[in-house]
């Protein structure tokens, strides 16, 4: 069955309207010394109030988050920030796997056979997750907001172009999917919530906050490969995220994660493993059985 916000009242519209331009946000320049995304939350917040879809507890959540990052961007001391950055993996973490409570996120879709032979799934709006995403994109992954910083992108688009292709492939062989071309009516809504949530707030998590700081530290210790074991640290983590659909999805995401990591690792911008994630999640989800074979 599917849930679209046609049928629903107006409030609904503009709460999805709200979080689609606090996500987007991310990627306009700074009013003064306010960072665009900042107010742009704030009102997706508050309009996610007013619609019941965020609890007191759920703004609380997000409040602890947002200071938390903060206080890791303005902290200098080693130490401290070290403790603020596992406090900041712990919260993230909740809050994306949903584990905290004060959120109603609607659904989608429900048990939604994509594929034959594959079993069915279901889409949420999820705006804790969305939420985590943009606080970490904020604070870790530097969005690009002129032209130089885009051009950055340029030299991991083999990555971006590859990473699909391989990916699809080994899956293939593996018997994990299989060719399924289709266009169903929801894919607009799916392509657009996997692009700005899903996407967004997974290499949020682990490439601009995971794999950039391990990097970072790691080549402040004077290890001359840091950047590719932070690539494969991230990777294996992303593909244990995983875990819960079985050995085969554990080790396809690990494969992808490598894709995303490289692209992150060449570009050294966010927005790049972020494309290279939508690419393979959208040409699995057009071309191949989705989410994978029974």
């Amino acid at each position: 069955m599917l849930s679209t916000l046609s049928s629903s009242p107006p409030l609904a519209w503009t709460l999805a309207a709200s979080w689609l331009l606090a996500i987007l946000s991310l990627w306009c320049p700074a009013v003064g010394r306010v960072p665009a995304w900042a107010p742009c939350l704030a009102i997706a917040v508050a309009v996610g109030v007013l619609a019941g879809a965020i609890a007191p507890a759920g703004v609380l959540a997000l409040l602890v988050l947002a200071v938390l990052c903060e206080a890791w961007r303005r902290v200098s001391s080693p130490l401290p920030r070290a403790l603020l950055l596992a406090l900041v993996i712990v919260v993230s973490l909740a809050l994306a796997l949903h584990l905290l409570p004060g959120f109603a996120n609607p659904q989608l879709l429900q048990k939604v056979q994509v594929s034959a032979g594959a079993p069915p799934f279901s889409l949420y709006l999820n705006f804790d997750k969305a939420a985590v995403g943009i606080l970490l994109c904020a604070t870790f992954g530097a969005p690009a907001r002129d032209r130089a910083t885009w051009r950055a992108l340029a030299p991991a688009l083999p990555v971006l172009i590859a990473t699909p292709f391989i990916v699809l492939a080994v899956g293939l062989l593996a018997g994990v999917v299989a060719f399924d071309p289709k266009w169903p009516a929801y894919a607009p809504v799916f392509l657009a919530t996997n692009l700005l949530t899903t996407c967004v707030a997974e290499e949020a998590f682990f490439r601009a906050l995971l794999q950039g700081r391990l990097a970072a530290a790691l080549t402040r210790r004077g290890w001359r490969h840091g950047g590719l074991v932070a690539v494969g640290v991230a990777a294996v983590l992303f593909g244990c995220a995983h875990a819960a659909g079985g050995a085969a999805l554990m080790a396809f995401a690990t494969l992808a994660g490598v894709g995303y990591g490289l692209a992150y690792w060449r570009s050294g911008r966010i927005e790049m493993a972020i494309l290279t994630h939508f690419a393979v999640n959208a040409v699995h989800f057009l071309l191949f059985t989705y989410p994978a074979l029974r």
